[in-house]
């Protein structure tokens, strides 16, 4: 039996890395999946098959709507483009973000305003305009995109790490405000996730090095966890930061 069949699915940023894991796992559980991203060919990797279509291929519905997060015009036309075509929105995935490096010194004003608008303001889109119709979904879910830079600091990274630290909190406030409604808040927290085939052997060596298990992750992995939050085997899971680093933050 599918864990998600016939439930209905955004997943922003979906077209490439860890969102297109999310995507293509949600399908191969059945879920009927809208695609929300500026682009619709994956920007990462060898892969030239947009999600949209790799997710047909699987088997449920999907579609694809051009959006960038931090636009709420945008971020309405997908929720209320998902409601039309697929029926409603059972599980949200806020998983679009950016990542521009500096210290607080280094970057410019606009950049880390844009990386807070894209990785915290576009939780607050989403789910605002998803939210009336999660309440009308028996297994309403919300999953926020932070990730092991939320918990622990890297060099030259200050609006990054702030931002995926704020999404941890915001989380667990967002689980509070809906905890009544029966609406789960959860987040999700990627180590060193493989996005790129092209990654040098030097590089995966390097990055190897960071983790506790002697290999760093797949989009399949953070794929795996998000259907367990969204299904119904984390149900009564809500407010929590789930870490899927391979051990990245135990050393």
């Amino acid at each position: 039996m599918m864990r998600l069949e016939d439930r209905n699915a955004i997943v922003t940023g979906g077209s490439s890395g860890i969102g297109r894991g999310i995507a293509l796992e949600f399908a191969r559980e059945g879920a009927n999946v809208a695609i929300g991203d500026v682009r619709r060919e994956p920007s990462a990797g060898s892969e030239t098959v947009p999600t949209v279509e790799r997710v047909r291929d699987i088997g449920p519905d999907a579609l694809f709507v051009g959006t960038e997060v931090s636009a709420p015009e945008e971020v309405e036309a997908l929720v209320e483009t998902t409601v039309r075509e697929l029926g409603g929105v059972d599980i949200v995935v806020n998983n679009a973000g950016i990542a521009i490096g500096g210290s607080v010194e280094e970057i410019s004003a606009e950049d880390w305003e844009r990386t807070f608008a894209v990785n915290v303001g576009g939780i607050r889109n989403v789910s605002k305009y998803a939210l009336p119709h999660l309440r009308e979904s028996e297994a309403a879910r919300i999953i926020n995109m932070s990730s092991q830079l939320g918990l622990v600091a890297r060099r030259k990274s200050a609006a990054y790490c702030g931002s995926k630290s704020a999404i941890i909190n915001l989380t667990r406030q967002m689980a509070l405000d809906y905890a009544s409604e029966s609406i789960t808040v959860n987040a999700l927290n990627p180590g060193i996730i493989q996005v790129r085939d092209e990654m040098s052997e030097e590089r995966t060596e390097r990055d190897e090095t960071y983790t506790a298990l002697p290999r760093i992750g797949e989009p399949q992995d953070i794929g795996r966890a998000a259907v367990f939050l969204a299904s119904d085997d984390g149900r009564f899971v809500t407010g929590h930061s789930l870490v899927v680093d391979g051990g990245y933050t135990i050393h």
